[in-house]
């Protein structure tokens, strides 16, 4: 149960791809987000990690995203499940008909975003404007929780749950990403605002160690 975004972006080598997700339960991170040098992709619902790392092998093997997507959408339980993500020639998004309501998801240019059990559609709204109306200069992962936090600010999760988590993941051809693209925040009664606090702490902490060993080297 979660609202979701998956980005795909040109990167000075290639293509950039990430995804962000919350949710009013623990541990989202967990199942939920996925991404590679070759696409994106976020799972909600009856979540189970594995459909998001098929989708993935799938890409990595060649195929479209749209159409791995489809084909996980025709598998039993599909109906419960919600998948959205980008390759990089398509986006796709299947919303099971059996998803917690309200269940929706979008697919725009260069990214797609979704939702199950969000507190209304509007959640949607803000995500796509939260990543739209970010600066472009600025990391796409620090974009990605700026629309994770306005999704939230919509409404995010509708259930009233007192523990959530959030994560985000960012992924560019090179594999050369920092340790603080990959972040979790799994057990908090503020994960949005934690998971934002967590960046700031990890690149800041990140860009410490790389100047202390480039002063040394």
């Amino acid at each position: 149960m979660t609202y979701s975004i998956c980005v795909r972006e040109r990167a000075s080598d290639g293509w950039r791809f990430g995804v962000a997700a919350a949710a009013r339960v623990p541990a989202v991170g967990g199942v939920c987000p996925h991404a590679s040098d070759a696409g994106a992709v976020a799972v909600a619902g009856v979540t189970d990690a594995d459909v998001g790392t098929r989708i993935l092998d799938a890409v990595a093997d060649g195929h479209r995203i749209d159409d791995a997507i489809d084909a996980m959408a025709a598998e039993e339980g599909a109906t419960h499940r919600q998948i959205h993500g980008v390759g990089v020639e398509s986006a796709g998004a299947h919303t099971g008909a059996d998803c917690q309501p309200v269940a929706a998801d979008r697919v725009g240019d260069g990214y797609t975003v979704g939702g199950t059990a969000m507190a209304d559609e509007v959640v949607l709204d803000a995500l796509e404007r939260g990543y739209a109306e970010n600066e472009r200069d600025a990391p796409l992962v620090r974009r990605l929780l700026t629309a994770l936090a306005a999704g939230e600010r919509a409404g995010g999760d509708g259930r009233d749950l007192p523990v959530g988590s959030a994560a985000v993941v960012v992924r560019t051809g090179d594999g050369g990403d920092p340790l603080h693209h990959d972040l979790r925040v799994d057990a908090s009664e503020t994960p949005v605002a934690d998971l934002r606090d967590t960046y700031r702490q990890a690149k800041r902490g990140y860009e410490a160690a790389v100047e202390r060993y480039t002063e040394n080297s």
